[in-house]
């Protein structure tokens, strides 16, 4: 396919993601400009990603876009747009009408125009906040939020309309930007004082952002993803004492936080009435990723390496800021998208 960039026609790969501006889109959108790789990126809002990418405006996803024009000539469609955890306003209706009824309208075109479809789904399809077991593609898919089952609808509507299609189902994931629970994770372990979380020796798997750049391109050039749902995470599981001591060691502070009683900590939460926080913070959370890694997938970084180095970029920054604490430093950018629970 000949596209022309800049002033240079090329021959390369045709690319359309959704929700460009999200957390997600910010990391995967260089990244495929990169590879030099000819993107076009689907938005409320013009931003410009540079003159390498095309931006088209579209309405919200609940109404009826014209998904067989933009789609039309396209060799794969990455779908990032999702509506995630909002508040206790939000019926499941409204998940419903964006991450199933909407991502299913467009998988059917890019069905229709012979394009590979990568939906972004998530851990939460399978899974509540935590898990007894090792989770993998197999275990049986028991969402416990109104998110979690428009993930897992979507994913078994995408199955029945076309052939060409990959479902990754990341974990929680971490990188500069992110917003959420990881962002409020980061601004912790970046306070002055270490939080309490010493004790916390729960295993968590946690996705890399370059990890998730690196598996998208992957799973778009290989045949045997096809058809095929993936957990998608870092190789190894890290505990929450381990997180805030990476982040902190990465950005140049002392200190993995008191060393409180779990017990004490969960009863305190509990008390509180946030139990799921609990179940997110102190229980476990491990998935296997042998499903993506016998297919040929090399991850680019570790959680022990990734964490390290985040917390050294957010080290850097806050080190340029004068009179801020590392806990104000975390740059979140502007997007359309929810970020996506643990």
């Amino acid at each position: 396919m000949r596209w022309l960039v800049g002033r240079r026609w090329l021959l390369t790969r045709r690319i359309l993601v959704t929700g460009a501006t999200g957390f997600f889109g910010r990391h995967l959108i260089p990244s495929l400009v990169a590879r030099e790789y000819s993107v076009r990126v689907a938005t409320r809002r013009f931003v410009s990603f540079g003159d390498a990418v095309e931006v088209i405006q579209i309405d919200d996803l609940t109404r009826d876009i014209d998904w067989p024009r933009y789609v039309d000539g396209l060799d794969v469609v990455v779908h990032l747009a999702a509506l995630a955890h909002m508040n206790t306003k939000t019926f499941e209706s409204d998940y419903d009408a964006i991450n199933t009824r909407a991502t299913v309208r467009l998988a059917r075109a890019a069905g229709e125009a012979g394009a590979r479809f990568i939906f972004m789904s998530s851990i939460a399809a399978q899974t509540g906040p935590s898990s007894t077991e090792v989770l993998t593609e197999s275990t049986q898919a028991l969402p416990t939020t109104p998110y979690g089952r428009s993930k897992l609808r979507a994913e078994q509507e995408i199955a029945l309309m076309t052939n060409k299609y990959v479902i990754l189902r990341p974990t929680l994931t971490y990188g500069y930007g992110v917003k959420g629970n990881m962002g409020r994770i980061i601004r912790l372990a970046l306070l002055k004082f270490a939080p309490p979380f010493g004790s916390l020796r729960n295993k968590r798997s946690l996705l890399a952002i370059e990890n998730m750049c690196e598996a998208v391109n992957f799973v778009q050039n290989s045949d045997l993803a096809l058809k095929q749902v993936f957990i998608l995470s870092d190789p190894e599981p890290v505990s929450v004492a381990e997180i805030i001591h990476l982040l902190r060691s990465g950005a140049g502070l002392n200190g993995e936080g008191l060393h409180i009683s779990p017990a004490v900590l969960s009863m305190g939460l509990r008390a509180l009435g946030r139990r799921e926080l609990w179940m997110k913070m102190g229980e476990n959370l491990v998935t296997s990723v042998a499903k993506l890694q016998g297919i040929g997938f090399s991850w680019k970084t570790s959680s022990s390496e990734g964490l390290r180095n985040l917390g050294a970029r957010y080290g850097i920054v806050g080190s340029t800021k004068s009179g801020k604490p590392f806990g104000s430093v975390v740059q979140e950018s502007s997007t359309n998208e929810r970020s996506a629970p643990i």
